[in-house]
């Protein structure tokens, strides 16, 4: 299917989706006004049915920005809580603003971090991490991520395909993302060959990764 199908076939079921919340769309029109990254509704989508299906009561989203990939999750299982990292403060203000506005706010702990200081401290375990955060450290984050699974969890990873840019990334692009671009790779390759992992790669949305913890 080309890229141009899977928009169609987009447009097409959006007329048979629920209808967002308008404090949803708020949240979206505030992260493409302001040039915030936020998941696509597709995705968004995903993470809702993956936790109405799986529970997860408790979930790592490792880069929540202003909280869209957050309410998401939130609405696909009522028992989930959510320990969200940023280092962006005016992002961490943002996400807290929607989560009070929504009624979440009790259902999430926010920590201004980077995620290598959360790791060193934490001692918490999940049923669920999602991983959206800058694409050069993806690769450097699985065994961590591995290590805070309980087992049978899910690690799901947003953006392998990076817009693109992992199947052709022009000459005039090289200087500027080579490097996350090889980071990505390297993290597919990891991901597939980690023994710990039983991974699956989904050409929806911006290409995903999920993968369960086996042992």
């Amino acid at each position: 299917m080309s890229s141009d199908d899977y928009q169609l076939g987009l447009a097409y079921l959006e007329q048979f989706q629920r209808p967002v919340n308008p404090w949803m769309s708020d949240i979206r029109e505030k992260g493409r006004k302001s040039k915030v990254p936020i998941i696509d509704d597709d995705m968004g989508r995903f993470l809702t049915m993956i936790c109405s299906v799986r529970e997860p009561r408790s979930i790592l989203e490792i880069g929540c920005g202003i909280s869209y990939a957050t309410h998401w999750m939130l609405m696909g299982y009522s028992k989930a809580r959510i320990t969200a990292l940023d280092n962006n403060q005016d992002r961490l203000n943002l996400c807290e603003a929607y989560l009070r506005k929504s009624g979440y706010r009790d259902r999430v702990k926010l920590h201004k971090t980077w995620v290598e200081q959360f790791f060193e401290e934490n001692i918490e375990r999940f049923d669920l991490i999602f991983q959206d955060s800058t694409k050069k450290d993806y690769a450097g984050m699985i065994e961590n991520c591995y290590q805070c699974l309980n087992p049978g969890g899910l690690f799901i990873a947003d953006n392998i395909f990076y817009n693109k840019k992992t199947f052709d990334l022009k000459p005039d692009q090289e200087a500027k993302y080579k490097k996350a671009v090889k980071a990505l790779e390297d993290f597919n390759k990891k991901m597939t060959h980690h023994p710990g992992f039983e991974c699956h790669f989904l050409a929806i949305s911006d290409g995903v990764l999920i993968a369960k913890r086996i042992n």
